[in-house]
């Protein structure tokens, strides 16, 4: 197996799993000081799902390379 498939997989799956927290963080970083009052849930949700996101792409990556070094 090769090295490089292991890390992009393994990468992509803790992307994936600390998602939720960090869509947290990412959201009070940006949005300091503005008031989010009902606006906190939908934003909360688009970082979240574009973090997932990236982490599908980078486990793809990974099983790409993988099936590509297996040929």
């Amino acid at each position: 197996m090769n090295k490089q498939a292991v890390t992009y997989v393994s990468l992509g799956i803790i992307i994936i799993l600390i998602s939720t927290p960090l869509g947290y963080n990412l959201v009070n970083i940006v949005y300091r000081n503005k008031n989010l009052s009902g606006e906190y849930v939908p934003i909360l949700n688009g970082f979240i799902h574009s973090l997932m996101l990236i982490g599908i792409l980078v486990f793809s990556i990974g099983i790409a390379t993988f099936i590509k070094d297996k040929k």
